[in-house]
Parts: structure tokens; sequence; C-alpha cells
């Protein structure tokens, strides 16, 4: 082949402009998009903190670009790396945009309407609680999307998923995560059919509310007031993490979380007392929680002869009982805690009534009546108390053996069709991420990015 034609066949600086003119005006049609379907701001400040980081970067990226010029081996091989640099920022906005758009599927749009509402809620209640000082402490609400797995799980900064982690491995990847001003939140898809297991969602957002106002510094020092053993205390500061959004998912849904954890976990007797890394034994974990209930004067009436099970079980091992005690210290030392001096139970407005059956039953009844006209001024809370009462439909098949004639399309079909229309008003743009911010998260993921691409 001739050496004219080599020199053809080679990336060029009109090409490598051209992919980021493409990438530039993708980025510009979707957000467009993106806003003409979202009228009432719901995504409000997680997309524009979306686009302000993949377009501030984006232009970061130009300078070398447009800076270029020339051809030969050394320009060609600038352009491949500009290529990959602009091929890995598409791949870290492909994540994100496809779960924004997620909301247009026709199967997938309503749970994730429904998860928005009980995310919102869980999120932004404790923010709400601390007054104007809360708005300077939050940032974008959590962002659900849909995968078909079994459980749900929280991505906050520092956590990288599998699919941007898998085919190839750039140091770039785990950096950009990091740089994310917002958590995503895995939801199973099963929840499209069985929306009352949105109840989880309580926990994961109890993650991203510990990384901000309580964070493991603090959580550390808890578990080191409780007076432990050595083994205790570094086997409950690695559990403690789980340990508060266990606690924080009480607060949000009160004893039918704790029930909702059950289904999850005590149907292994044998795998009840195995222990894990992130968390307790099984057993150990259901009466951590139920300690936490009852510290906050939960009803718990319903889950008495469950309780009464596990404590047996624990009672009759003396390493499980030794856990259990130490993991009661640890509950109360972590619901006394005080952000801004005010109490969790302060911050999740906690009323213990409202989570009782006799309050639950008559917002139980009310899903069937598929609400025409939303309430004008709906309370944050309502969600949540959605979501408990159908959990609380969900039990009583269970426990008054009428699964067989349990219509659970009926009830799922009601619930998603609830949630959304107890949303709360206005547009969601509390907690937007500061321009300085973002300005500082551009230029750090510019960075890491041509650190990870260094030109030739």
């Amino acid at each position: 082949m001739p050496a004219s034609a080599e020199v053809l066949a080679m990336p060029g600086v009109w090409e490598t402009d051209a992919e980021w003119r493409r990438l530039k005006g993708e980025l510009v049609a979707w957000r467009k998009r993106r806003v003409a379907a979202d009228p009432s701001g719901q995504h409000h400040s997680q997309l524009e903190a979306t686009h302000g980081l993949v377009d501030g970067v984006l232009e970061r990226l130009h300078g070398p670009i447009a800076a270029m010029s020339g051809v030969g081996a050394h320009v060609a091989e600038a352009c491949r790396v500009h290529d990959r640099r602009l091929a890995w920022l598409r791949r870290l906005w492909s994540f994100l945009r496809d779960r924004f758009d997620q909301r247009d599927d026709p199967t997938l749009g309503p749970v994730l309407r429904a998860a928005d509402e009980v995310v919102w809620s869980c999120y932004r209640q404790p923010f709400a609680s601390l007054g104007p000082h809360g708005d300077g402490l939050a940032g974008p609400p959590p962002l659900p999307f849909v995968e078909p797995v079994l459980t749900p799980e929280v991505f906050p900064q520092g956590l990288v998923p599998g699919e941007l982690r898998r085919d190839v491995d750039a140091p770039f990847l785990r950096s950009a995560l990091e740089q994310l001003p917002f958590a995503v939140v895995r939801v199973p898809a099963s929840c499209a059919t069985a929306p009352w297991w949105l109840v989880h969602l309580g926990h994961e957002v109890g993650h991203v509310i510990d990384a901000q106002l309580l964070g493991a510094a603090d959580r550390a020092r808890i578990v080191e007031g409780c007076g432990l053993d050595d083994d205790a205390t570094g086997a409950w500061t690695r559990w403690s993490g789980e340990t508060f959004a266990d606690v924080y998912a009480a607060l949000m849904h009160g004893p039918w979380a704790l029930w909702a954890l059950s289904t999850a976990e005590a149907q292994d007797p044998v795998g009840l007392a195995q222990r894990r890394d992130s968390y307790p034994p099984p057993v150990v974990r259901l009466l951590a929680m139920a300690h936490a209930l009852d510290c906050v004067g939960a009803p718990l009436d319903d889950l008495q002869a469950e309780i009464a099970h596990w404590q047996q079980m624990v009672d009759a091992d003396a390493s499980l009982m030794a856990m259990t005690a130490a993991g009661r210290l640890v509950v109360e030392g972590l619901v006394a805690h005080r952000v801004r001096r005010t109490s969790w139970v302060d911050l999740a407005a906690w009323v213990p009534a409202a989570w009782s059956r006799t309050a639950l039953t008559p917002r139980g009844r009310q899903i069937a009546t598929r609400p025409a006209t939303p309430d004008p001024r709906p309370q944050r809370w309502w969600v949540r108390a959605a979501v408990a009462a159908a959990v609380l439909r969900r039990r009583d098949a269970d426990a008054n053996s009428q699964a067989a004639t349990f219509d659970g399309e009926r009830l799922g079909a009601d619930l998603l069709a609830w949630l959304p229309a107890l949303r709360e008003g206005g547009t969601r743009s509390r907690g937007a991420v500061s321009t300085a911010v973002i300005d500082a998260q551009c230029a750090a993921l510019a960075r890491d990015l041509m650190d990870a691409e260094p030109l030739p």
C-alpha cells in the first residue's frame, strides 16, 4: 500500500473534531427532549447535573482537539487518544442517559414514576426537617432505574456498577463515578408487577443519607462508644453502614420495612445464622432492626410472633446472643445520634401511630379507589404510607393463607396509579448542584480522563 494511502487511512483531525461535534449535538438534543418530557421538573436537578458534567468535560476536551493541525503518524496517534477520551465520556453519559430514558418505556415507565416518588419521599425528608440548613447539605435525589435483578442496590460515589466496569478496565471509570453528583438506585424489574417491594428503597436511600449526613467516621465513633470488645467493635464497625440503612428504612416505613426484610432473609433456617461480610447474620440483623423500631416506639404487634421466633433462635447460640446484645447497643447509638442537634426521629418526622395497622388499613382500601383527581396538597410521607399499606395487604394474604386468592395484579396496578398521584408539588430543583461544584467536578473528571489516556 502506498505511503499516501496509509496516511489517508489513519484517523484525522477532521474526523476527531466531527466526533466531538456529534457527541455535543446529541447531548444538547437529549437534554431538550428530556426537559420536554418532564414538564413538572421531576428530574430537574439530576438532568442539569448530568448535562452540566458531561458538557463541561466536553468543553475541556475540545481545546486540545482544536489545537491540532496537519497530518502524519504523530497527529494520527493524537487523534486516536482524543477519540478514546470521547468514547469513554460517551460511555459514561450513555450509562446515565439510558437510566433517564427508561421512563419512556411503556412497561418500565409506570414503576419508575412510582419509584421516583418513593425515593424522593425518603430522600427529601431529613433535609426538609433541617430547614434552610438542609438545602445546603442536600444534592440531587438518587435516580431510580430498573434492572432484571432480585434485590435493589444503590450506587453512590465510589461504587462502580458492573455495566461500566466490564469489557475494559480504565482507571478513569472509578474516578468518573466518584464525580457523579447524585446516586443511582437499581430497582428490581419484578417491582413492575409487585410494586409493594418498593418498600426496600428506604434502605437503599438510607445509604445515600448516611453518606451525606452521617458517614463512616461518625459511625465508627458511635460503635467505639458502645464499650464492646475489639472483635465486636471491628465487626459492628464493618456492619454499621448496613445497620444504619436498616434503621433508616424503619423510620421511613415503620415495621413493614422489617416484615419485608424478613421475607427475604428468614426463608432459610440455616442461612439465618450465617455471617456475612457487610451484614451481621440475618437473624441478628432482623433483631437489630426490631430493636430500632422498639427504640422509636413503633407498633410491633403484628410482628411479635416473628420476633419471638428469631429471639428463640438467638437464645440457643451463645455467639448469636453476644452479637445481638452488641447490635442493640449499636442501634441505640445510631438512633441517639444527632445531626445539627436534631435527632433522627425528628429528621424522619417520625409519628409511630401513623404506621400502625389501624392507620394503614384505610389507606390500603383507599388504594383500590384509583384517584381520578389527586389531592391538591399531598404530604410527603403519604407516598411511603401507601407503600406500607400495600405491604400490609400482602402480608395479610400470607398470614391468613389467602395467597391463592390474593389479587396481586390488581393491587400492583392500583399502587402504581396511586403513587404518582400523591406526588409532592413543585420542581425537584432543591439541592441542585452549584455551578462552582459542577465546574470542579468537570475539571477533575477531565483531568482524570486525560491522565487515563495521555497524549503521545
